[in-house]
């Protein structure tokens, strides 16, 4: 490797480390109330949770070796106190994820460095899993919610082993599975937990999803080459970029570290760090040098002018839900029918469309949108506004449907069976009524809220009133 590439590698490790330390700072600065983040978890940094917190973090953090084994004292100790600030935002995160992660990392370099002997690596390798089943510990709710995530997508591979669902399949399907996994086993230890889901919470599973066998054995191919890569021709700069690696590659296991842009620019960083030499060969030919010129140029002017629209687009999507939200819902509608053009296969958006339209009580445009949105996301949201539709329009059985299946997705929710009870109650079902009543006043809360405690009461009140009118008749 040229002192040339080298120079440009140590200076964009530099600006990877600088980041994560400026990052962490914010995390530590939030996890002691001197900054308040602006969403319900304590420590996030300028992410919405600490799940990209962290897997930024983890990336960025091998690359501080760069600094450790600088010839200078005092960069020397500069990386080690960027190492310590980082690893201790990541503890401080309470990302599981992160902090397996980083004692992955920890751990391979101990036993490089100092653990020599069989029985010191016997030791670190109990350790690391006796750390494993302390962050399933730590929060062991969650962690059960994600194993009945995991079983579900099961599932679903199942169901297309070989080439996947496609892209998007685990938003457009994946709800469905967890309803039908509710209807097969009834109620158990995970109905409390289980929950509107938009990840599998592992990259490893998604790509299965996505596309199959095939693309999980392409992936590991492309893994395999790169170590190779590595092994042809090792060096400093390699091997902190195969760590980097590693930490993503974790991560991946419990976690969505590709949801963040910084994940893919360092992993990317990465890749050509360890192709560097096949990289320089390629474009040494000047024909070949100027051709990935000209479709760079090309393709970075197609991006920026979709980038620009996309942009200008989501900034008027975001004035007219404000706008919205104050209660001038109706004047939004010419905006929204104008920006469906753009936003035409975004869920997001088609769901946003459909809950305007219902609220200003046009039924059938609604309806349309949101089975549209449908093929694109299967949602415990949505199912709700479906089901509102149909009801509106006088089709109780394919009400009764979505809030069933409403209900089945996420089983601790009381709003759809809420729902139902109001739909028995406009075709005079008395029976069905009482049923639902009594499911509503049984059923445990897993959030103890003012408006569950109402709903509860009514439903009281309800069942009270229908039994007298039984013993009446």
């Amino acid at each position: 490797m040229s002192k040339q590439i080298r120079t440009a590698i140590l200076a964009q490790g530099t600006i990877i480390v600088s980041s994560c330390f400026l990052q962490a700072m914010l995390g530590i600065v939030q996890f002691f109330g001197f900054f308040q983040a602006s969403t319900v978890f304590q420590v996030t940094g300028s992410f919405d949770n600490p799940a990209g917190f962290a897997a930024c973090l983890c990336v960025g953090f091998p690359f501080v070796g760069f600094l450790l084994l600088d010839k200078n004292k005092f960069v020397r100790y500069g990386g080690w106190m960027a190492g310590f600030v980082i690893a201790l935002a990541v503890i401080l995160s309470q990302s599981r994820a992160g902090i397996m992660s980083i004692a992955f990392i920890c751990f391979i370099l101990l036993n490089m460095k100092f653990f020599q002997k069989r029985w010191m690596k016997c030791l670190s390798l109990v350790c690391f899993a006796l750390l494993l089943m302390g962050c399933y510990w730590m929060k062991k709710d969650s962690a059960d919610g994600r194993l009945l995530i995991w079983r579900c997508s099961t599932d679903m591979v199942k169901d297309a082993p070989w080439f996947g669902h496609g892209t998007g399949s685990f938003e457009a399907h994946y709800m469905d599975y967890q309803a039908d996994y509710f209807r097969q086993h009834g109620r158990n230890r995970y109905s409390m937990l289980a929950d509107n889901v938009k990840h599998p919470f592992n990259e490893y599973l998604g790509v299965l999803l996505n596309f199959g066998l095939f693309g999980l054995l392409m992936m590991l191919a492309v893994a395999a080459l790169l170590v190779r890569c590595y092994k042809k021709d090792s060096c400093m700069e390699k091997r902190i970029a195969l760590y980097s690696l590693l930490s993503v590659g974790v991560f991946s296991f419990f976690s969505y570290p590709f949801t963040y842009p910084f994940t893919w620019i360092v992993t990317l960083l990465c890749i050509v760090i360890l192709t560097k030499e096949y990289i320089t060969k390629i474009l040494a030919r000047p024909m070949i040098k100027n051709a990935v010129c000209v479709l760079i140029l090309l393709c970075s002017l197609g991006g920026i002018y979709k980038l620009v629209d996309r942009v200008m687009a989501e900034m008027e999507w975001g004035k007219i839900s404000k706008l919205a939200l104050c209660g001038a819902s109706e004047k939004t509608l010419p905006t929204y029918e104008k920006l469906e053009r753009k936003f035409e296969d975004n869920p997001y958006f088609l769901y946003n469309y459909a809950a305007i339209l219902l609220e200003n009580k046009r039924y059938e445009e609604s309806l349309q949108m949101a089975l549209q949105c449908r093929k694109y996301w299967a949602d415990y949201d949505l199912e709700l506004i479906i089901g509102e539709s149909y009801q509106e329009l006088d089709k109780q059985e394919l009400a009764k449907k979505y809030y069933d299946n409403a209900s089945m997705m996420c089983p601790s929710r009381f709003l759809p069976l809420y729902k139902l009870f109001q739909l028995y109650k406009d075709v005079g079902d008395r029976k069905r009524m009482l049923t639902v009543a009594k499911l509503i006043i049984d059923k445990p809360m897993k959030i103890k809220t003012s408006a569950i405690r109402m709903m509860k009461r009514e439903m009281e009140r309800e069942q009270v009133r229908l039994l007298r009118e039984e013993n009446n008749e």
